[in-house]
């Protein structure tokens, strides 16, 4: 009965941050629309030539670190779901690749994190009282992610 109830709640958890994942990362507006973030971006806070070209430079230095752990990740949720269409799956097996899983989600997370500490850095006073009040408009960020960091691609 002990076993049951862990692969019922590794499947919970599973389940969950694949959910979670997948609206943090893509948001409602899918793989890949970082032109259409940075342009609303753009023009909400009348960001500068300079700033647009910082946020773009930001933006790819978090896909290169980003990147291999979005892969990591995909893989991950692919090996817990053979793992669980499997004839008897091991529950102990499944606890730890969810928490493998999780443990890469929260490193996608202090990536995004940080990328929004940087770009705030990188706002005028008047573009930060902007941001947070489009923030608060928006409690799941403007795009959808939790955070408020922009989509992140996904090709």
């Amino acid at each position: 009965m002990k076993k049951i109830m862990t692969f019922c709640l590794s499947a919970a958890l599973v389940l969950g941050a694949a959910f979670a994942v997948q609206a943090q990362m893509h948001g409602p507006h899918g793989h890949g629309d970082m032109a259409a973030h940075m342009d609303h971006m753009t023009k909400a806070l009348n960001l500068t030539a300079d700033q647009q070209a910082a946020v773009k430079k930001l933006h790819a230095e978090l896909m290169a670190k980003a990147e291999p752990l979005m892969a990591q990740h995909h893989q991950q949720q692919a090996d817990l779901k053979t793992l669980m269409n499997g004839v008897n799956p091991n529950s102990d097996e499944v606890g730890q690749k969810t928490l493998a899983a999780h443990n890469t989600e929260l490193q996608l997370k202090a990536l995004h994190e940080d990328f929004k500490t940087k770009f705030k850095a990188l706002l005028t006073p008047d573009q930060q009282t902007k941001l947070a009040q489009i923030e608060a408009a928006h409690p799941h960020g403007p795009h959808g992610g939790p955070d408020g960091a922009p989509p992140v691609e996904n090709n």
